[in-house]
């Protein structure tokens, strides 16, 4: 999402695709838009350095996603001072993980499960980062997505979201219907509206820029969209 990921083969393609939201034969769902309103967010790493939580919120921002790890290996510095500061600022916050294939999907998958111990009402469900292979197919990527998202499930009793992009999930992941049920957060950053891969029809978030600029961060932010109202926002959460 930010910084030292590297993303996949046109992750944030805005190429194919029709619009209005129907299917077509390349694997996609087509250009679609939000059902009506929307509620602005941002997604941070260390690489946003010293947030001002209080001027975020101040800025309009809904929301916030904060990276917790990139695979087992690397746990985010800021990800404790991030996911306390937002709360306190009254921004809704949620947790997303940066996936490595390659490393031990039990062990990334009970990082988030133990960082998230303290989720309280009002937490979003945690995210999937899927946007590399290391060098894994289809056939083997698929499977471990999946471990993570039952094991993460089982674990904290929520079900993630996946995030990826149209191109990543149909070429790497052969457009697998495993986490059909589980919602999406397309990044795609396009004028139009997001096109989506099969097998999602809707999307739950839209990551649209990396370039952003939010009082209370200094540089580039990447941009997002919840698809719904605040109220909407606030049903995603934990209850």
């Amino acid at each position: 999402m930010t910084g030292d990921e590297v993303a996949g083969d046109n992750l944030n393609g805005d190429n194919g695709g029709n619009d209005g939201g129907k299917a077509d034969s390349y694997g996609f769902s087509g250009r679609t838009c939000a059902d009506g309103p929307t509620v602005s967010g941002i997604d941070v790493s260390y690489w946003q350095g010293t947030i001002d939580w209080d001027s975020v919120a101040s800025d309009g921002i809904g929301f916030a996603y904060i990276r917790l790890s990139y695979g087992d290996v690397f746990r985010d510095p800021k990800f404790d001072r991030n996911w306390q500061g937002a709360r306190a600022a009254g921004v809704v916050r949620g947790a997303y993980q940066f996936f490595k294939p390659g490393q031990s999907i039990d062990e990334q998958a009970q990082l988030m499960i133990d960082a998230m111990a303290d989720m309280t009402t009002g937490d979003l469900p945690p995210v999937l980062d899927v946007e590399v292979t290391d060098g894994e197919s289809a056939s083997s990527l698929a499977p471990d997505i999946e471990a993570w998202v039952q094991k993460v499930q089982a674990g904290i009793g929520v079900t993630p979201v996946i995030y990826s992009g149209s191109y990543f999930w149909r070429d790497r992941v052969d457009g697998s219907t495993d986490e059909s049920t589980n919602p999406f957060w397309i990044a795609q950053y396009t004028s139009k509206c997001p096109n989506l891969p099969l097998p999602w029809q809707r999307w739950a978030l839209w990551q649209y820029s990396s370039t952003g600029a939010v009082a209370g961060i200094s540089g580039h932010v990447d941009m997002d969209r919840f698809n719904g109202t605040i109220d909407d926002l606030h049903a995603m959460a934990v209850q």
